[in-house]
């Protein structure tokens, strides 16, 4: 099936503004996406119109509106893990005092649904909304283990990622065998590095979810490891039967 690729410029161009660090000037936008100005003009002026696009008055410079924060917090808030996980996920939270998560596989990645933060630091920031390889995470190849066949996925990995570069994705294959049979992931990976994670995938309609608890590896003793994982599986278990009731 063909674009419409004026629908597809207009969309790079959102794309391009939710993800920068800050409001966009038009001749940015125009030679990141390889455009000509006067066609990222007319887009620009769409979706103003339409208003999913503001302009500061001092600078030019364009940037999002929150409307697409709007139509995401529909989205995620009508998902079913989402609706599912998150009386579970306070419980879980309040139990282990460690950072929970919720994911859900896209594709070759993870996108976080949900976080709820450890009290106490932590190394690293992934927030609802963002990505990782799927290969490279607990909660990523909990849910690669419920595939078919998830070696395409690891073999790209290992080409797409730098970090993934010295991925053994035979090792890798076996660890899914692992994770199936034990019904949990867990991991120290290069991807978070001096963190400790452990996951359970949770069966959805079309595809899965997982469930991650996550914290400093100081702090993960092999007790404490062992706790959460039985939490962890327990958590999971009672979402996937709250899942097949939405």
């Amino acid at each position: 099936m063909s674009l419409d690729t004026t629908v597809a410029k207009g969309m790079a161009v959102l794309e391009l503004l939710a993800k920068a660090d800050g409001p966009l000037r038009l001749s940015a936008i125009a030679e990141q996406l390889d455009l000509q100005k006067s066609n990222v003009h007319r887009l620009l002026g769409t979706l103003s119109t339409l208003g999913y696009v503001t302009q500061e008055a001092e600078t030019g410079r364009y940037q999002p509106s929150l409307k697409l924060w709007e139509l995401g917090v529909g989205i995620i808030s009508a998902h079913p893990a989402k609706r599912a996980a998150a009386p579970f996920m306070q419980d879980l939270h309040r139990s282990t005092s460690e950072t929970v998560s919720l994911t859900v596989l896209d594709g070759d990645e993870v996108l976080y649904l949900d976080k709820l933060l450890s009290p106490r630091p932590l190394r690293f920031t992934t927030q609802p909304g963002t990505r990782a390889p799927a290969a490279l995470t607990a909660s990523g190849r909990a849910m690669l283990a419920l595939t078919e066949d998830p070696r395409p996925v690891l073999e790209r990995s290992v080409k797409r990622w730098s970090k993934a570069k010295d991925l053994d994705v035979d090792a890798v294959m076996a660890e899914l065998e692992r994770i199936r049979r034990d019904g949990y992931a867990t991991s120290e990976s290069s991807w978070t590095p001096g963190i400790v994670s452990v996951a359970v995938a949770i069966p959805t309609r079309g595809g899965s979810a997982a469930l991650t608890v996550s914290g400093p590896a100081e702090r993960i003793s092999e007790e404490k490891r062992q706790e959460i994982i039985e939490a962890v599986l327990h958590t999971g278990a009672r979402i996937a039967e709250t899942v097949g009731r939405l």
